[in-house]
């Protein structure tokens, strides 16, 4: 086998391993991950069709619309994985519209539809990586404005899902860059012939292993299944089957709703248990294995979620509405609203009360 068809083998083999991965997440943490799912899979389809085609097949000129939707789903991966507003449709359109040109450039050029091409097969190829750049570049801008937002608040630290990010987005950004200036060298002939081909699907490959090698070391960014064994093997005993746990789920969700427990200052794990019919034990089970999170977080999640609708309908204070959503003091209040929306709770409130306008004015990425 020669040398590039081999790493060409070696980086799908590497994404789809990715793929089985997150694959074996729990539905929660699958969404949360989707793009990125998304993303990885992409890459490895790009690379099996550059192996069972060559340059001049219909099946290879694929390439070019399928690796144009790297740069979008890369840009959604990091902006639904960070605190930043959410992105509308519309620009989900607009994001995708350069892969959707392309495509339909290939369709209408293999129908007869043209008869002769706008732009090659080769030039298209030579643009995938300034396009992506363009997303990638895009996705550092809302980290840049998230870590800031981050380090106003007091006490405020770059979580690991932040790093994790930022770590993507900078080792994306050297591969690309790498990958564009090779093609300006080649232009002006500065580099000696070589296959192309080959170093740059090695390059890809380098990334994808820095990647694991990343993920490896902080498994948190992703939630691994070893991670979700380790929390099975600690609740083992408990006797907290799938379906049971499934029953209670659904249980702690609709007390949740109708009773708003959370409301309650002096709330407790083994308070809520009683309510939901589990002991304290079983119940921390249920939040952490199923839910993906521990008590005192999941019931100021709701809190702040609760005083985030106070602050929009009402002119209550902001400590007036830190007690009346179950906090206890208006320090805790703050340290939960800061750690859900990055903001103090009237900073919050002034954004939202400004115009349409001046927000969206403020927004940043390609929609701004």
């Amino acid at each position: 086998m020669p040398f590039h068809d081999l790493i060409l083998v070696s980086s799908a083999t590497t994404c789809l391993l990715f793929v089985f991965l997150l694959l074996s997440l729990s539905q929660q943490q699958r969404k949360n991950n989707r793009y990125l799912l998304g993303y990885l899979l992409l890459i490895g389809v790009v690379q099996l069709v550059d192996i069972t085609s060559a340059p001049d097949d219909s099946l290879h000129r694929l390439i070019g619309p399928l690796a144009m939707m790297l740069g979008p789903l890369f840009y959604l991966y990091v902006t639904s994985q960070a605190p930043s507003p959410k992105v509308s449709l519309r620009l989900r359109i607009l994001l995708f519209s350069p892969a959707a040109l392309v495509m339909l450039h290939v369709l209408l050029f293999k129908g007869l539809g043209l008869a002769t091409p706008v732009f090659s097969h080769h030039m298209v190829l030579h643009f995938i990586a300034p396009v992506e750049l363009i997303y990638v570049l895009a996705a550092l801008s809302q980290l840049r404005q998230t870590t800031r937002m981050l380090n106003q608040t007091a006490g405020g630290s770059a979580p690991a899902k932040l790093s994790w990010l930022n770590y993507l987005c900078y080792l994306n950004l050297i591969i690309l860059l790498l990958e564009i200036s090779y093609y300006i060298a080649r232009q002006f002939d500065v580099l000696p012939p070589m296959n192309s081909r080959a170093l740059l699907n090695t390059v890809l490959q380098l990334f994808l292993l820095l990647l694991a090698w990343h993920v490896i070391r902080s498994p948190k960014v992703v939630y691994t299944e070893q991670q979700r064994q380790a929390v099975r093997q600690k609740y083992q005993k408990s006797g907290l089957t799938p379906a049971l746990s499934d029953y209670y789920g659904r249980k702690l969700e609709a007390l949740i709703h109708a009773e708003q427990p959370y409301l309650d200052s002096e709330l407790t794990l083994s308070t809520l248990a009683e309510q939901v019919g589990l002991n304290s034990h079983n119940l921390s089970q249920l939040l952490n294995e199923y839910l993906g999170t521990g008590y005192h977080d999941y019931i100021n999640h709701w809190r702040v979620k609760h005083a985030t609708e106070l602050l929009k309908s009402t002119s209550r204070s902001v400590e007036e509405i830190a007690f009346d959503s179950g906090f206890g003091t208006r320090a805790a209040f703050y340290t939960a609203f800061k750690k859900e929306h990055l903001c103090t709770p009237a900073k919050w409130r002034a954004e939202y009360q400004r115009p349409d306008s001046l927000r969206q004015s403020n927004s940043t990425g390609p929609d701004g």
